[in-house]
């Protein structure tokens, strides 16, 4: 049976000595959103991809780790559930899944302001640590949430001029399967 994500004891504070760890014991950070916002447009686009890609690729390293041999084998919903869980963890929304046929996409609500682009990467990093395939997730904005579509890579620069040309995910999708994408 596949493990179900458990947030139990997943971050643990020590107001006597100044500290919050994980439950592998790492020590951890609570910041404004708003901050690492500020810093990541200070960054750059390169620094700021190089952040997310690295959380996203511990976030992959922890969700292999607790599914052990059922990585592979894991459900559409169970994938969710982790992944869902971890991003809960580190204060960037409420995860879930949707498929439009064959395509595949991750809606985020609830996520801080302006860590759009930092949640795709991140989210395309872990899903890359944990399966060994290289993907990217090219955002759709509605109101208050954001739609991933899950692309190859080879894909991802056109489904992204799409996107940003004003075509919803519905249209992308079509299109994709047509081949005309």
């Amino acid at each position: 049976m596949t493990p179900r994500f458990d947030p139990t004891k997943a971050i643990l504070f020590d107001l006597a000595r100044g500290q919050m760890r994980d439950d592998e014991g790492n020590a951890r950070l609570n910041l404004p959103a708003a901050l690492l916002v500020r810093l990541c447009e200070q960054a750059g686009p390169a620094a700021t991809q190089d952040f997310a890609q690295s959380i996203g690729s511990e976030v992959g390293r922890r969700i292999e780790s607790r599914l052990g041999q059922h990585v592979k084998t894991a459900s559409l919903e169970e994938w969710t559930d982790h992944l869902g869980g971890q991003l809960a963890l580190l204060g960037l929304g409420n995860l879930s899944a949707q498929r439009w046929g064959q395509a595949l996409s991750f809606v985020v609500t609830q996520a801080p302001a302006g860590c759009t682009t930092v949640i795709g990467q991140l989210l395309g990093a872990a899903l890359q640590r944990a399966l060994g395939r290289q993907v990217q997730l090219v955002a759709f904005s509605e109101d208050s949430q954001t739609t991933y579509l899950l692309v190859a890579p080879d894909t991802a620069a056109k489904v992204t001029t799409l996107a940003q040309a004003g075509q919803g995910i519905g249209q992308v999708v079509q299109q994709l399967k047509q081949g005309a994408a």
